[in-house]
Order: C-alpha cells, then structure tokens, then sequence
C-alpha cells in the first residue's frame, strides 16, 4: 500500500541521470485539508458550505468577497484545483515547455505549470488545444478527478463490484468516459442533479467542483487510514424490483483474524440523507437488540457483508428526496473504523 502523505515515485536511475530530457526527478502528492482563510459572503447551501471552506482557495476562484457557487468553472480553474487540493509537487532537472503539450497554453498563464505537472502525473491528456477558459464540462471533471484519485493512490483501491442504476441521460456520456462515471458514482465521488439526470455535457459550477475535490480528499484519506490497515469498509445500495438492497462489507486483507467488539447485538446500521443532511431513514429505530458484549470475527483474506433491504413501499415514500445512504460499522476494532459513516450515493 501506498502512503499518500509521502508518494513518492522514484524515476531515475544512475543510467537516467545522462538522458537531456525533461524527466522528473520526484513526484510528490500531500493532501491539503486546512481551511482555506477566506471569508465570502454568498455561501447559501449547506452541501457545499465546508467545500468552499476548504477548498475555495482565493488564489484560483478570485480575492473577492463573493465566490459565486454558480458561476461555471473553467478547465483551467480545476486544473488549479486539483492540484492545490492534492498538494502536487514535481521537480524537473529541465524546465518543461508548456507548448510541446498545448498549442494554445502560454508560459506565463496562471496554472500552465499545475497544468504541466498534471499532464506528467498522467491525470490530463497532453496533446492539440486545451481551452483553458473554456467552460469545465461535469464528464470532463469526473474524468479527471478519477485519474487523480488512480495517480494518488497508484489504482490500489477496492471497489464493490455492483453496477449503479444507470441516469436516464446515461447515452449522452462520451464512451471514454463511462467507466469513469460508474467508477466515481460507486465511490461515491459525483451524484446527479436531480430527477435522475447526470447532464455530463453541463458545465459545471464552482460549487460542484469544490464539492467534488472535496469527496475526492475525503475518500483518499479514508482509502489511506484503512488500506494501511490491511482492512477495507465499504458501503453499497442498488435498487431491486423498486426495493433498495443496502450492503456494508468488510474485508480482511491482514493475515490474522480482525475482530470487531460490540456493547450489544447492535453491529451496524444503515441511514439514509437527504440534500440538506435531514435523516429520513435508519434501519435501526424500529429494532430491538440484544444487550450482551458480542464480538464480529473476519478471518484473514475473507469479507463479510451485512445486508438490509428497505421494502419497495417504504423506500418509495422517500425515494425522491433520497441523496445518500451512509452504512456504519457500530463497535470498536485495532483498526480503524470510520464513526462518520461509509457513504454511497442514491441520486
């Protein structure tokens, strides 16, 4: 497993050292989480109020008091982005040219040299026109996002083999980035807007993309606390016949037994959000348990799941306001268990 907060990926080697060109020396990835130190004033929403205080770094989106959530992001913004959210870094023993990768990247634009390193991390495709104030589409940006999160970690992540329902605009999603879209919906990483629509040809929003880097910082940083664990959490929903199939899986990769310890027969719970975080269901509240110590045993190598369904009717009275299912591990364990909840989206 890879230690996000010290990536380093060594290039060279004594032979190398002689070769004229521009190769990196060292790669380095270190996850930005403070808040930024900024005020602005037009912060409406409570889904993507502590993205902005995180993320909406003045630098990029403008030393103003306003942030304008819905103004539409440019490509070059992201770029800019992702790369302060992620904390980037390469050194180069010579300075690349920007315009060996853009024909239409100048030197001297703000973010030509996050775009570079960006475009050697493998994240964004060098080649032809970038259009760096061109309008972020919301594919582009789950593309993106996706190859960052596959740089950071090195692709050495688990996913839960289970194909989300599809949007209903699913036909308008260029064909190289579908996988991308399935891959950032299982993960957690992009929702809808609504209706059960993606509108991947849209442009995306500030506000959209704060979010989005911030789901992404979040996931490495659990992806980190429980790969270097040996033991991975995950949450998983899929609709069947209008029912809703809730999964918490647990997966011991160490090579002795996890154990997780109970205060009673109370091991886990599913909850499921709406947009402004209101519960509108937990598993839980109409249950009775039994109230001994209990203890959950996952041999080495082997996953144990834990599986609830919400009926049809029931999931149907709360289906549209529906935004996120979080499932819980409820105990205690040598390794690390995430009290806040592993989440999947449902719109």
């Amino acid at each position: 497993m890879k230690k996000l907060m010290s990536l380093v990926l060594c290039l060279l080697t004594l032979a190398a050292l002689i070769v004229p060109a521009a190769a990196e020396e060292v790669i380095e990835a270190e996850l930005i989480s403070a808040k930024v130190d900024y005020v602005y004033t037009d912060i409406d929403a409570d889904w993507y109020r502590a993205a902005v205080e995180n993320y909406g770094y003045p630098e990029i989106f403008g030393e103003s008091e306003l942030f304008e959530p819905h103004k539409t992001i440019t490509r070059i913004e992201f770029v800019r982005l992702l790369h302060r959210a992620l904390g980037i870094s390469i050194n180069y023993f010579a300075e690349p040219d920007i315009t060996e990768h853009f024909d239409d990247v100048d030197a001297d634009l703000p973010g030509a040299s996050e775009l570079i390193d960006l475009v050697t991390a493998g994240v964004v495709e060098s080649g032809g026109s970038f259009g760096p104030d061109a309008p972020l589409t919301r594919e582009v940006m789950i593309h993106w996002t996706v190859a960052a999160l596959d740089y950071v970690t090195g692709g050495d992540y688990a996913m839960i083999l289970i194909m989300p329902a599809p949007f209903d605009d699913d036909h308008q999603i260029a064909e190289e980035y579908k996988n991308d879209v399935v891959k950032a919906v299982i993960l957690g990483l992009i929702k809808g807007r609504g209706d059960n629509m993606l509108y991947p040809k849209d442009s995306a929003t500030r506000s959209e993309a704060v979010t989005v880097v911030k789901r992404l910082v979040d996931l490495i940083d659990t992806l980190t606390q429980t790969q270097t664990q040996g033991v991975e959490i995950s949450a998983s929903a899929s609709e069947v016949d209008g029912a809703l199939e809730m999964s918490l899986t647990i997966f011991n990769g160490t090579d002795e037994t996890a154990v997780i310890n109970h205060s009673s027969g109370y091991k886990y719970d599913f909850m499921i959000y709406d947009a402004e975080g209101e519960t509108l269901y937990t598993w839980s509240a109409d249950k009775a348990f039994i109230d001994m110590l209990t203890t959950t045993e996952i041999p080495a190598g082997e996953t144990i799941v834990f599986t609830e369904t919400l009926g049809a009717d029931e999931y149907d009275a709360i289906k549209d306001k529906a935004v996120e299912l979080k499932a819980y591990v409820v105990g205690t364990a040598e390794f690390y268990i995430d009290e806040a909840g592993y989440s999947v989206p449902l719109a």
